[in-house]
């Protein structure tokens, strides 16, 4: 007696454990949405009861059915169903999928039973084995990058993506919390890459001509579109789309391409129209009504005009309500440090500026750069995405690199909700990739990776000691004026020098035409300037050689360079 007492309060206080660690699993599973370790989830009315196997036989027939009506009742129960396996073990499913609390608790009463339990689901850890699925993943070279061609066949260099395929095998995938505005020329709404990512306003009630939540904007059910100021922001050329997908095409999903996030919400903001052109005027609404609907970022692939205070007044308002703003450097091949475009030449805190790179780690030569006034560097040539139509195409642009910087602040909010604008882009340039042709382009001194980003890793600065170098008076100058379409080629050789760098006393050439680049010894670009500069010195190169190469083009000419010293560390 004293026994079976002992058993039944020990039964019953056993249950009530089990019974209250499930209540926290559950009544916690919504709080914990977004975090890095969500509580488990389960099967809503489904359980698993061990029968006691000390009661039955193992060659007996157990009325399982029976054993769980008894505490539950007929009318409770969908279904009883022993494991294939095991005959001790039942599947039960019930009616009312509310009641599994409450009935895990009545069946842990029942002395017929060892336990009871919710039937929890599972999933792989890694999130994804091997490279995703998307029929053209491996046309994506700016996501992994392993020396495959682009489109115009040039061979990439192995690494040089955004890194982002760890990331996703670690299962960070992105999240529909985290939102982001690609103001541009629309979107394809029904993308079959796109469809599941695109915002639809749970406040509008589609077609009924009501502004049903209240926000200036009557059946804005997926944004707005500021150039004809109808509700209609589908995408009408393919740009806003192309963007689109490398912020967030849906990825393993068997289709097409994958985005940096393959779970994020897209808003459609339009104010581009089908030939690619818009007003300040519609950029400025757009800004403004994208900071309305209380986005996380904005992707900006666009740029013109000179300099305008509401649109730089619009951006500060969006900062204030701490949104990030991703955009377009310009594809003038210019310095934005000298001559800014907007845009991206505001100074703004929440500002982040991005060039374009190819799949080999360099500029692109149409990209415009600047060490203090562009902020970080990202795939931008030949890059594959959705298009209009359901399609696919391949564009190439700083237009193509900003969505890839978007894509990146999406993932890293969507593991760190509560992280500023100022922490997200302090983190984006500080992780990027340290790439020696990058070094004086962008203030990150090369390009983003994803991984580093996620996981805060800053990569060492190895840059040799200030104090090391020396001077050594050299005098190397092409002809004054230059002749048209003509190469010179003037090799700096310093034997036993660890690191060489090069002083320009002036150099003046046609911008964005007429070039000058450094090489090393194995042929990599280290350096390329364009227009005027005085009193210049180059990032440094690994090595006691570089060859000096000016190329000038069929038209225009001007002065040229003179080299006064080089600097070395031996």
């Amino acid at each position: 007696m004293g026994n079976g007492l002992s058993r039944w309060l020990w039964r019953h206080a056993w249950a009530s454990l089990v019974f209250a660690a499930f209540l926290f699993s559950i009544t916690h599973s919504n709080a914990m949405v977004g975090s890095e370790k969500p509580q488990s989830s389960v099967i809503p009315g489904e359980m698993i009861v061990k029968i006691r196997s000390d009661r039955f036989a193992a060659n007996s027939t157990i009325d399982a059915y029976s054993i769980v009506a008894s505490s539950l009742g007929e009318q409770a129960i969908e279904s009883v169903e022993a494991f294939k396996t095991d005959g001790y073990y039942q599947l039960v499913k019930l009616k009312n999928k509310d009641t599994l609390q409450y009935s895990i608790g009545s069946l842990m009463a029942n002395d017929d039973i060892e336990y009871v339990e919710p039937n929890y689901v599972y999933s792989i850890e890694s999130g994804l084995q091997g490279e995703p699925n998307d029929t053209d993943f491996e046309k994506l070279w700016g996501m992994l990058n392993k020396g495959q061609a682009d489109a115009a066949g040039q061979v990439g260099a192995q690494g040089s993506d955004i890194n982002v395929l760890p990331v996703w095998k670690d299962g960070m995938t992105g999240s529909r919390n985290v939102v982001v505005a690609v103001i541009d020329t629309g979107v394809d709404w029904d993308h079959p890459d796109l469809v599941n990512n695109v915002y639809t306003n749970p406040g509008e009630i589609a077609g009924n001509g009501i502004d049903d939540d209240g926000n200036g904007f009557i059946d804005d059910v997926h944004g707005w579109n500021f150039f004809s100021n109808t509700n209609s922001s589908d995408d009408d050329h393919s740009h806003g789309t192309h963007c689109s997908g490398t912020i967030g095409g849906e990825g393993n999903n068997s289709l097409g391409v994958a985005g940096v996030n393959w779970e994020v919400t897209i808003l459609p903001v339009k104010f581009l129209s089908k030939t690619g052109g818009g007003s300040s005027a519609g950029a400025i609404e757009s800004i403004k009504y994208a900071t309305k609907m209380g986005v996380n970022i904005m992707s900006n692939s666009w740029g013109g005009g000179g300099f305008s205070q509401a649109l730089m007044d619009a951006i500060r308002e969006a900062e204030q309500h701490g949104i990030l703003f991703v955009a377009a450097a310009g594809n003038d091949g210019n310095n934005n440090d000298s001559a800014p475009t907007y845009p991206a030449g505001y100074e703004l805190p929440n500002i982040i500026a991005v060039a374009a790179t190819d799949n080999k780690d360099q500029i692109a030569t149409f990209s415009n750069y600047g060490y203090k006034t562009v902020h970080v560097a990202a795939p931008g040539v030949k890059i594959y995405s959705t298009v209009m139509g359901g399609g696919y195409d391949t564009y190439s642009g700083t237009s193509m690199a900003t969505p890839h910087v978007s894509g990146v602040a999406a993932l890293i909010l969507s593991q760190n909700p509560g992280m500023t604008y100022g922490e997200l882009k302090k983190r984006i340039i500080t992780t990027s990739d340290r790439v020696p042709g990058l070094k004086k382009m962008v203030a990150a001194r090369g390009r983003v990776n994803v991984y580093n980003a996620i996981h805060n890793i800053v990569p060492p600065n190895n840059d040799p000691d200030e104090s090391l170098w020396q001077d050594i008076q050299m005098d190397v100058e092409s002809p004054h004026p230059y002749d048209v379409d003509q190469t010179y080629t003037y090799p700096i050789d310093q034997p036993g020098a660890k690191f060489l760098r090069i002083h320009f006393e002036k150099i003046q050439t046609e911008s964005k035409y007429d070039t000058i680049k450094i090489y090393d010894r194995a042929g990599a670009v280290i350096e390329s300037i364009s227009g005027d500069q005085v009193d210049y010195t180059t990032d440094y190169l690994e090595g006691d050689y570089a060859r000096v190469e000016l190329v000038s083009d069929y038209s225009v000419v001007h002065y040229g360079f003179k080299i006064d010293r080089v600097q070395v560390i031996k």
